[in-house]
């Protein structure tokens, strides 16, 4: 016997303690596996290609950053209940205003189209909506079109956003065999991160109180001691744009009940239906590599402006409206 203990009682302490301790890890794989999902949505499709000033050093100090803010909107969707895309888009909003409002400054630099681009247009649009979202929900679909109608999308349209860089002072022509390596490597790390993300979701995402408040003051304190120096304005802004989410959220769990996204994501995916994703790149090189042949001169990053800036103002009021709705 173990402490007085009986033998059942023994092998029910085991088995909860087993349990707890496969739970913590999962929640721990969770955290960067989603973090480096919005890595991918958010940096690696945004620069489409390595920089010249890019190193490893960079990328995982990126994937850190972006893990942190993983966690926060992690926290969002399972402690506000979020099991539609309206209150998810305003979760997504903070995690956009996270990183362009307080990691870098740029939601204050031209105001007030600046808190659209890129904090919702491409953060909270593409890398939750539908890169988190939208790719997991095709996963979780019987059939195998969505995801690849979906993910053969992704690729067209990334395509088409990276030639945009061959105008830009600071952009550059990647040759077809560099943009081929930079798109199958970050690919293959996000297959595997979204293979973690579904494991590590298959258990209540239950940070403990300690770990939600130490992220948490690390953001403030990053706040006030980095980005309202930097951009004195953020200090009105940003409460302002925080405080209209809690607005829009903080009913939603009396409306929805238990769970979140998370109970659903974490559904078993069956392993072969992540390898679906592999279309993205194939389409994203094939269309680059005609692009290429083509010599094609157009300024799309003009056209994903003129469409998903508004957009995103849009999206967000919609969402306010929506989730308050009973």
């Amino acid at each position: 016997m173990l402490f007085g203990l009986n033998n059942n009682q023994t092998a029910t302490f085991f088995q909860t303690a087993c349990i707890n301790v496969m739970r913590v890890i999962k929640n721990i794989l969770l955290v960067p596996a989603t973090g480096y999902i919005f890595v991918y949505f958010s940096e690696h499709l945004f620069w489409a290609r390595i920089r010249p000033d890019d190193s490893l050093k960079s990328w995982v100090s990126a994937w850190i950053a972006y893990s942190l803010m993983a966690f926060v909107f992690l926290v969002l969707v399972a402690q506000f209940k979020i099991k539609t895309i309206w209150p998810l888009f305003l979760a997504g909003a903070v995690f956009g205003w996270l990183g362009e409002g307080i990691v870098v400054q740029t939601a204050y630099e031209a105001l007030p189209l600046s808190i659209s681009f890129t904090g919702l247009a491409w953060h909270a649009l593409i890398t939750i909506w539908i890169g988190w979202y939208a790719i997991q929900k095709s996963l979780l679909a019987p059939a195998s079109s969505p995801t690849l109608k979906l993910v053969a999308a992704i690729g067209a349209c990334s395509a088409l956003w990276a030639i945009n860089w061959w105008l830009e002072p600071d952009g550059g022509v990647a040759s077809i065999t560099a943009y081929a390596k930079f798109s199958f490597v970050t690919t293959i790390l996000v297959i595997i991160s979204y293979w973690l993300a579904n494991w590590g979701a298959s258990a209540p995402f239950q940070p403990k109180r300690w770990v939600t408040i130490l992220v948490s003051a690390i953001f403030i304190l990053y706040f006030a001691f980095v980005t309202v120096p930097a951009a004195p304005i953020s200090i009105l802004v940003l409460p302002v744009l925080l405080g209209l989410v809690y607005f829009g959220l903080r009913k939603n769990p009396e409306k929805e009940g238990e769970g979140s996204l998370l109970d659903q994501f974490g559904n078993r995916i069956p392993a072969w239906k992540f390898l679906f994703l592999f279309t993205l790149p194939v389409v994203n090189i094939a269309c680059y590599a005609l692009a290429l042949t083509l010599n094609l001169q157009w300024h799309t990053n003009w056209i994903l402006y003129l469409i998903t800036t508004p957009l995103g103002f849009i999206l967000f009021f919609a969402s306010l409206v929506k989730a308050n709705r009973t």
